[in-house]
């Protein structure tokens, strides 16, 4: 029996309109306001949204994005275009009133040894990459990277040799 072509035509399309899905962990480029901007994924949310942090703003700057602003994997050297105006007036705001927050310095580093707290087990894992100063990507020794994810300075049980 053989098939009609529309219908080859029409599964071809399909197939290629589909979107990447993205993994929690994954440096990707995200549209925020005009620009295309750095952020890491850090929680994936129902019906196919993601929970992003930019990289190298706060985390109150984090938010939920639906797929159509994710607009691919990030390669490094990354191009950081600047702030929104959204951050420029809110931090601009703050500044002039003196008000500003200082945020602390980060107590890990890429390549630190750490030991991570994961469903009640304490296993040994490397920082991969810094996402906030109270956030890391971290990958568990001994694990394929599907098992890297973001985790807290809650989960880090302590700093190890």
């Amino acid at each position: 029996m053989r098939l009609p072509r529309r219908l080859f035509l029409a599964a071809g399309i399909g197939f290629l309109g589909c979107k990447r899905t993205y993994r929690v962990g994954e440096f990707v480029l995200v549209q925020w306001e005009e620009a295309a901007y750095p952020a890491y994924i850090v929680e994936a949310k129902t019906n196919g949204r993601l929970r992003v942090h930019y990289d190298g703003y706060d985390t109150r700057w984090d938010e939920d994005v639906g797929p159509e602003r994710v607009l691919g994997l990030a390669k490094q050297p990354v191009f950081r275009p600047p702030p929104p105006e959204k951050v420029r007036r809110l931090e601009g705001n703050l500044g002039s009133t003196g008000a500003a927050s200082v945020t602390p310095p980060s107590p890990y580093r890429v390549g630190d040894h750490v030991k991570v707290r994961w469903r009640g087990s304490v296993y040994g894992a490397s920082i991969v990459a810094v996402i906030s100063n109270d956030r890391f990507l971290v990958h568990y020794d001994g694990y394929e990277s599907a098992w890297d994810e973001p985790v807290g300075l809650e989960r880090i049980v302590a700093r190890r040799p």
